[in-house]
């Protein structure tokens, strides 16, 4: 039935009740199956990803990390900090090789202080034997609010292999990611290591961490 504006009147013998078009049932009905829709598609893309990825979340640990099934973790902290080593299942190519590290330092609140770590006089870079290449203040590309400074090198001492490190801060705690990574596959490590870096989950009650004495 119609409503229209003013007296609602009875049908005359001249005036047959208007059928309402199927098509604007149709409009009627979709807005209230819609939002059901939408929430089952996004539980069911929830669902999937779950399935694809694993958790890692120790109670001591001041961050927690998700990471896709063809990858493994460890981690753990100690006298130096706290940190995620993430690398691939044997994948029988050259990503065997590759790894992201994610590391908190104990006693360094920034990118500043920590850089020294990094490439200083036996810094990350010298004890490696990994050759810097250039650095940036051009972070966009990387899934992490906190980067100050991206570093690339390459590693001399394995053919085609190369690295970027990213210097940051979060919660009055410096942050380094290391990710080493084949050339020749850069393109399918990012793919898993940037999901890494997304999902990165830093607990700010438990930082910063402090040198220990």
């Amino acid at each position: 039935m119609i409503f229209a504006c003013g007296r609602l009147e009875e049908p005359t013998k001249a005036q047959k009740p208007q059928a309402i078009p199927k098509a604007a049932l149709a409009k009627q009905e979709t807005p209230k199956q819609e939002p059901l829709a939408k929430e089952h598609a996004k539980k069911e893309s929830a669902q999937a990803e779950d399935k694809h990825h694993q958790l890692h979340d120790e109670t001591d640990m001041p961050m927690r990390a998700q990471y896709p099934n063809n990858m493994k973790v460890e981690g753990g902290c100690s006298g130096e900090g706290c940190g995620f080593t993430f690398s691939f299942k044997p994948q029988g190519n050259a990503l065997d090789k590759s790894k992201a590290h994610i590391f908190l330092p104990r006693g360094a609140a920034t990118a500043v202080e920590q850089e020294r770590f990094v490439t200083g006089t036996r810094g990350l870079l010298e004890s490696n034997g990994w050759k810097k290449e250039g650095e940036t203040i051009d972070t966009g590309k990387f899934p992490f609010e906190g980067i100050r400074k991206v570093i690339t090198f390459a590693d001399p001492k394995n053919k085609g292999m190369v690295g970027t490190i990213l210097l940051g801060e979060t919660s009055g705690q410096a942050v380094q990611v290391i990710l080493y990574y084949p050339v020749a596959m850069g393109k399918e490590f990012f793919h898993n290591a940037n999901y890494n870096l997304s999902k990165l989950h830093f607990k700010s009650d438990k930082l910063s961490l402090r040198r220990s004495h």
